[in-house]
């Protein structure tokens, strides 16, 4: 038969499953928005194929911007 003595383990994972959320608002995580994600709506038009891809580093030539030797 098992018991709760044999698994201890068990009873770690169950009491941390238990125990209620806590928030971090002080010390190194003040209550601040430190960031807000902009991303603007994009079509999906053309692309290169995916050799030419590899190539230029990206699959869409909206993005592709060579630097000028």
């Amino acid at each position: 038969m098992t018991t709760p003595e044999n698994m201890p383990e068990l009873e770690v994972k169950v009491a941390a499953a238990d125990a209620p959320p806590v928030a971090h608002t002080s010390g190194f995580y003040p209550p601040l928005r430190l960031a807000q994600a902009y991303v603007p709506p994009q079509r999906y038009g053309r692309t290169y194929s995916p050799a030419e891809a590899l190539e230029k580093g990206t699959l869409f030539p909206e993005l592709y911007s060579p630097y000028p030797y």
